[in-house]
């Protein structure tokens, strides 16, 4: 395409009949024309499909306040190290001015873009001593395309740069400029929309240049951009895309990573499930380094920070909105794992930083509020997310509402996380996790409301059952749990098959649990040690047979996806008979096992390796006559325990 940039004055005009307006026009298309035809040189590219190898992510780095990611080229005399234009905001937008574009009739901002830094090359080859690199340079760069999102009232206007400046210009428009009137009133703001007639804009410009509206909240503008460039590396291209970020800020929207490439770990195994207390951690073990186990970013809600934080406005969206903090990784629960870790003997355990996360967002919450990017903090620890309201009301009730109960909020918005190990690879979430722990009501449900109840009441139990609902909606049975210590299980055979206890501590009887477990169901195990972990384990087609039969227990399989503990204890009293102090059922030749270990009544087989009716015990200990749990290499003792089917 021919591009001129000789603009003139045409034969039918003379100087002296211009007024100065016009002349600043001219003057104008002429600045306007250079400009364009400098960016036409500079972005011209020969850039082939990218048939060489991947660009692969090898660190995202702070320095001087700007997040710099960096690639490796996959140069076979690697390895070459290409760093991504800043993109980084590093001069203050405090009292900056609109302008007014005479050719297109539009209000906009220019806001200067830093693009690359010697100093920060420099101390960037610092940080990457570790890798030896062959060379570490900005990345060649093409075809640099700016958008915003489209229900934002910012208009990216343009993006002016040739690659040999180092700093670039984002030119920002507002589809609707909100100048406010009255500072302490939302409502005392003036919407003016994006045609503006030039005798109106001496007005318009001196009351926007007296707002502070832009300059006092850049990162709300500048977060609904986003920028799509070509690294050329190898003769080949490679497309990336970035968000423009203010020099030092805290917060990075996870989304610049899904374009980002990484390989998949292949050296993780998912180990255990641990409940915190508002919400749950997703460990995994490294099979390529012994004892080093991870843990995924937990993505909880830190609902105590929301009792002092006040209600946002968002100036480019003239929309209301609350902020949530969210935890990703903290010394407390990476204690609390290390302790619930104890039977496997870790050497180290540590958090994988979060790399993306794909949100699902009901429909229900959706039709009333909108849910913002997710924005992780620089050193990886906490996270943000915006839910705009629209008005202050809503977002004073929603506030007040997520005070009262979190999970009306959380069972609404779910995450699938991927994970980055060691700046290696990436790790993507088997489950779908919440960010806030859906507890069940303590109080009892009645079994008249659930169908599957009608096999507890043939059995003609002594007691109404209790159940539980676990926050992936599935509803469990209690048949047996020790909480106080206040009923004795030091009992007989008929009181074993016909049940015994209170509302906290009881046994439903093998003949109930014969009946609810009929063709097999899934026995849960739920366990509680002194230090407060709590330990699971789930086992596929438990089922216990009849009188005759000796009430004869087996299970088809343990469930690995769905436990947290290291030993398949309950495998030593497979296909065992029930045993109790007055009826010796087990296989020991020498002496009756029941009596031997606390007179509690249990499958037992020559003797045991899980006693969950054993004695309770009133101070830690490890004398299998209480309530333990083997897990191989230690003895667990329980303080409280449960047992439950799935109905």
């Amino acid at each position: 395409t021919e591009c001129s940039c000789n603009p003139r004055i045409t034969d039918t005009t003379t100087k002296g009949e211009l007024d100065s307006m016009q002349l600043l026009q001219l003057r104008v298309s002429a600045a306007l024309a250079l400009l364009l035809c400098s960016l036409a040189a500079g972005q011209v590219s020969q850039c082939a499909p990218a048939d060489s190898p991947r660009l692969r992510f090898v660190a995202q780095l702070s320095v001087n306040g700007c997040a710099l990611f960096v690639h490796d080229t996959g140069a076979s005399d690697g390895p070459h190290l290409a760093v991504e234009p800043l993109m980084c905001v590093t001069d203050s937008l405090r009292g900056i001015v609109p302008r007014f574009d005479f050719i297109t009739q539009q209000l906009y901002f220019s806001v200067p873009v830093l693009m690359r830094d010697a100093g920060m090359l420099a101390e960037t080859q610092r940080q990457l001593q570790h890798l030896s690199p062959r060379s570490v340079s900005f990345a060649t760069v093409t075809n640099i395309s700016v958008s915003a999102d489209t229900r934002s009232s910012v208009w990216a206007l343009g993006f002016l740069w040739t690659p040999d400046e180092s700093v670039a210009t984002l030119r920002l428009g507002f589809k609707r400029i909100v100048v406010k009137t009255d500072s302490s009133k939302a409502s005392g703001s003036r919407i003016l929309q994006e045609s503006l007639p030039l005798q109106f804009f001496q007005s318009v410009y001196n009351q926007l240049k007296r707002s502070d509206d832009f300059g006092s909240s850049p990162q709300e503008a500048l977060e609904k951009v986003k920028i799509s460039a070509f690294i050329i590396s190898n003769g080949s291209c490679h497309e990336v895309q970035s968000r423009v970020m203010l020099q030092n800020d805290s917060f990075i929207d996870v989304s610049v990573y899904k374009q980002k490439f990484l390989p998949v770990c292949r050296q993780l195994r998912f180990t255990r499930y641990v409940k915190l207390e508002n919400c749950s951690a997703r460990v995994h073990q490294r099979l390529d380094i012994k004892g080093h186990f991870l843990i995924e970013p937990l993505l909880c809600h830190n609902v105590s920070s929301l009792s002092s934080e006040l209600v946002r406005y968002d100036y480019s969206r003239d929309m209301h909105y609350l902020k949530l903090d969210l935890v990703l990784q903290d010394e407390a629960t990476r204690d609390a794992v290390r302790t619930q870790l104890a039977d496997l003997s870790p050497r180290s355990v540590d958090f994988m930083r979060l790399w993306t996360a794909e949100r699902s967002v009901s429909s229900s919450l959706s039709a009333r509020f909108e849910v913002g990017p997710l924005m992780a903090s620089a050193d990886w620890r906490s996270a943000q997310l915006r839910l705009l309201c629209g008005t202050f009301t809503k977002c004073r009730d929603l506030r007040s509402a997520v005070l009262t109960d979190p999970a009306d909020l959380w069972r609404h918005v779910q995450w699938r996380v991927t994970s980055l190990v060691a700046e290696q690879c990436h790790s993507k979430s088997s489950q779908i996790t919440s960010s806030w722990r859906m507890k069940a009501s303590e109080g009892a449900v009645s079994c008249s409301s659930l169908k599957s109840c009608v096999r507890l009441h043939s059995a003609s139990a002594p007691r109404t059952a209790a159940f539980q609902i676990l926050p992936d909606g599935r509803c469990f049975v209690k048949f047996q749990q020790r909480l106080t210590g206040r009923v004795s299980f030091q009992r007989s055979w008929t009181e074993y098959e016909t049940g015994f206890g209170d509302s906290t501590d009881f046994w439903i009887g093998l003949s109930a649990i014969h009946s609810l477990s009929q063709g097999g169901a899934t026995l849960r195990v739920e366990m509680k040690l002194w230090n407060g972990s709590e330990l699971h384990a789930e086992y596929a087609g438990f089922q216990v047979g009849g009188a005759s039969t000796g009430y004869r227990m087996t299970y088809r399989e343990m469930l690995r996806d769905r436990l947290n503990v290291s030993y398949v204890a309950l495998e030593n009293s497979k296909g065992m008979r029930f045993s109790t102090m007055d009826r010796d059922n087990d296989v020991h030749r020498g002496i009756s096992c029941s009596n031997r270990w606390g007179k509690a009544g249990w499958w037992f087989n020559a003797c045991l390796h899980v006693n969950p009716n054993g004695l309770f015990p009133s101070r830690e200990t490890t004398d299998g006559s209480y309530i333990v749990w083997n897990s191989g290499s230690v003895w667990l003792l329980l303080r409280e325990v449960r047992l439950m089917l799935q109905i």
